[in-house]
């Protein structure tokens, strides 16, 4: 039986694409009811940055466009 650090250390040796596979493909095995209650301290700040999104103080952007802009300033894409 592999201990966690052995499947850490495997884990580290794979290329930053299979790295973020199996990030992927492990949280998508995680149930959502085992997921950890947010914090008080986390549920504050959403209902601050709701606040400020519904008296038009900030805009929102698509997953896409976020995705795209850390992307470009990370030069991944350019």
């Amino acid at each position: 039986m592999q201990t966690f650090q052995d499947v850490l250390d495997a884990a580290r040796t794979l290329t930053a694409t299979d790295r973020m596979r199996l990030v992927e493909a492990l949280w998508e095995d995680v149930p959502a009811s085992d997921w950890p209650l947010p914090s008080d301290e986390w549920i504050a700040e959403a209902q601050r940055r709701s606040a400020e999104y519904d008296r038009g103080n900030v805009s929102a952007a698509t997953w896409a466009e976020v995705r795209n802009r850390a992307r470009r300033q990370v030069g991944l894409d350019e």
